[in-house]
C-alpha cells in the first residue's frame, strides 16, 4: 500500500460571518456591525465596515501623517481607490455578491489574555482574512 502525502487543509471562512461581511459591503456602505473576533488567540473588537468604507477611512488616516498636502492628497486618493472593488453593480441586483475573503473594522482594538487593549491609547483600522477567524460574537469590548 502506497501512502500519499496529504495537502494541509486550508481553513474555510464561516459562511455566516461571510454573510455578515456581505451585508456591510452591500449598498451604500453605511451598515456597520459591532464585532468581537477571535484571531490567533487575540480578541479583535470594533465596528465591522464594508471594504469601501475601510479603504476610504484608512486612506484618510494614513494620508494625514504627511505634511506635504499634495503628497497627502495623492496618497489618500490612491488608497481610497482600492475600495472600488467593493462597490456593487446596481444594474444587476440579482447577481450574488462574491464570497468575501477579508473582514474590515474601524475603531479596532486587540485584547490580550490579560484583557488589556492594544493599542491602549487609540483605535485603528483593521483588515483580516476571514479564514483566520476561529470565532466571533456580535458586540464590542470596551477599553476600560
Amino acid at each position: 500500500e502506497q501512502l500519499q502525502a496529504q495537502e494541509p487543509s486550508t481553513p474555510q471562512p464561516d459562511w455566516f460571518l461571510q454573510s455578515l461581511v456581505n451585508l456591510t459591503n452591500a449598498g451604500d456602505g453605511t451598515v456597520e456591525i459591532g464585532m468581537i473576533l477571535l484571531v490567533d488567540g487575540f480578541l479583535v473588537s470594533g465596528m465591522m465596515v464594508g471594504g469601501a468604507r475601510y479603504f476610504e477611512g484608512f486612506a484618510k488616516d494614513f494620508a494625514s501623517g504627511f505634511t506635504d498636502q499634495a503628497v497627502a492628497e495623492t496618497i489618500r486618493t490612491s488608497f481610497s481607490e482600492y475600495g472600488e472593488i467593493y462597490k456593487t453593480d446596481a444594474a444587476d441586483p440579482l447577481s450574488p455578491p462574491p464570497s468575501p475573503s477579508y473582514v474590515h473594522m474601524r475603531d479596532a482594538r486587540f485584547f490580550n489574555t490579560a484583557g488589556n487593549p492594544v493599542p491602549g491609547n487609540r483605535v485603528v483600522w483593521w483588515r483580516g482574512r476571514l479564514s483566520e477567524v476561529s470565532g466571533f460574537v456580535v458586540g464590542t469590548l470596551g477599553a476600560g
